[in-house]
């Protein structure tokens, strides 16, 4: 005795809040998309997920996957992505996951091993690691001058 259900594929709440939460996220994308273009930040799945609670008025953000999964805001990430995967040699366009430049460089200890930093360096493009070498001569002259305004505080 196997009971049959009566399915019904019309679910009309459930159409209603999927289009609700597809535009949510198209809205929350494209925003977070443009002003990571302002800033110039590279445009990447986690940086767009990340930066995403920013613009979101609820502070929840959106999924790396929901950009995958949703096709008008994949569509527009593809067009503003650098990093998005690109035809042509496989050394200078392949796509990187350690491409995100967002570096908190309080946390790197001086003791790392130095073969492994040598291999992920060298599978970032010109582009990436000259981002990432303004962003540390940025962050040196900042606590430079830091620690010199401090020093002369102190002198007084």
């Amino acid at each position: 005795m196997n009971p049959t259900f009566n399915s019904k594929n019309e679910r009309p709440w459930l159409t209603e809040n999927h289009k609700r939460r597809s535009e949510r996220a198209i809205r929350i994308g494209k925003e977070t998309i443009d002003q990571l273009i302002k800033k110039g930040v590279p445009i990447t799945y986690s940086n767009v997920a990340k930066w995403s609670k920013e613009v979101d008025f609820e502070g929840k953000g959106i999924h790396a996957n929901t950009i995958r999964t949703n096709e008008q805001l994949y569509n527009y990430y593809k067009q503003h992505s650098k990093t998005f995967k690109q035809k042509g040699n496989s050394k200078g366009s392949e796509q990187h996951k350690n491409s995100d430049f967002a570096i908190d460089f309080r946390r790197l200890k001086p003791d790392r091993n130095l073969e492994i930093l040598h291999r992920k360096y060298m599978k970032l493009s010109k582009q990436e690691l000259v981002q990432r070498l303004i962003q540390t001569e940025r962050y040196i002259a900042e606590n430079e001058n830091k620690w010199v305004s401090s020093q002369f505080e102190s002198f007084k």
